[in-house]
């Protein structure tokens, strides 16, 4: 039993001391990416390409694995694929110049090729793929081959490549516009009656569209109806502009008027307020001239009052003289 355990436990340890060096010998390839013009990559797992585009995949290959003193010389660069046949390797050659990767060194290797969808059988296929260099000794004898599997990076996320008829892409473009105007115009943004009937019309074509394209895998058929959904989008904001543009004319027009009219008026009483102006400038004219008339009657008045005021008191000395002369006449002699 004792014997039994050591044993068990010996195994344990190699398995672990050789995991990591396992690991080591499949590091060599880190994680690769895959260059535009792809229709759609998610999260690096999975990538789309249109039928005759230029696929390409930019490799790092990194050397931890042979030693200080020597090189990594690569000679091919393959991707393979699981259709199977001579189409499924996509390879860099490079067998007559290979290239060198220094120890603890990275060279990245660009692998290009044109996207065939009838290779890949069928758009709805997600193909699995395998990357691996071959390398060369110093007499270019070729050594064991460095890979990096489909589902090496983490197990579950799986690498998938997948290529989209000619036809299929289009659509999906189409298809990607559609919702596009949708999202950023529903029935509600339209206010005029024939822009909502047009909008209503095209998000129908655009439901029929999806039917062809998901269900149907009738991809003729939904890039039609996608193109007809889109033309009567186009439609659809053209009477909404129309139709918001008389309302803001209308609405223009109706403002410039009642602004005229309320001008009119108040000119009008602003023509009123100047005849007052004036009214009351006569008026404040006549006052003065009315007071002028009256400070001239009581300046006559007071010259007048003066003037009886003088005779008055020249009159009241006259009889005050006439008595005192009176009083002092020398009497005649008594006889």
């Amino acid at each position: 039993m004792r014997k039994t355990f050591v044993i068990l436990l010996g195994v344990l340890l190699i398995t672990l001391i050789s995991m990591p060096m396992i690991r080591s010998a499949q590091a060599d390839i880190n994680q690769w990416t895959w260059l535009p013009p792809y229709i759609d990559k998610v999260d690096g797992s999975r990538v789309i390409y249109k039928h005759g585009s230029t696929a390409q995949l930019k490799v790092p290959v990194y050397n931890d694995w042979n030693g200080p003193n020597n090189g990594l010389n690569v000679s091919k660069v393959v991707i393979s694929f699981d259709w199977g046949g001579a189409s499924s390797n996509k390879t860099l050659d490079l067998s007559a110049s290979p290239v060198q990767v220094k120890w603890h060194e990275t060279y990245t290797f660009t692998v290009s090729f044109v996207a065939n969808a009838t290779e890949a059988v069928s758009s709805e296929w997600e193909h699995e793929y395998t990357v691996y260099v071959e390398h060369v000794n110093a007499t270019g004898g070729s050594l064991e081959p460095r890979s990096a599997d489909w589902d090496d990076f983490g197990g579950s996320n799986k690498w998938r490549y997948v290529v989209y008829s000619t036809g299929q892409a289009d659509a999906l473009d189409l298809q990607t516009e559609y919702d596009s105007y949708v999202s950023a115009y529903p029935l509600n943004y339209f206010t005029d009656t024939d822009a909502r009937q047009l909008a209503g019309q095209a998000q129908i074509e655009g439901s029929m569209a999806e039917d062809d394209y998901d269900d149907r895998q009738d991809y003729a058929s939904a890039k039609t109806r996608y193109q007809t959904a889109l033309n009567l989008y186009s439609q659809a904001l053209t009477a909404e502009k129309n139709y918001r543009a008389t309302s803001q004319d209308a609405s223009l027009n109706t403002t410039l008027t009642a602004n005229a009219a309320a001008l009119i008026v108040a000119k009008a009483a602003q023509t009123t307020a100047d005849a007052a102006l004036v009214e009351a400038n006569a008026a404040l004219i006549e006052a003065n001239a009315t007071k002028i008339q009256a400070e001239a009657a009581l300046t006559n008045a007071y010259g007048f009052f003066f003037i009886g005021l003088g005779f008055a008191i020249g009159w009241s000395f006259i009889g005050i003289g006439v008595m005192i002369y009176a009083l002092r006449k020398p009497k005649p002699p008594t006889r």
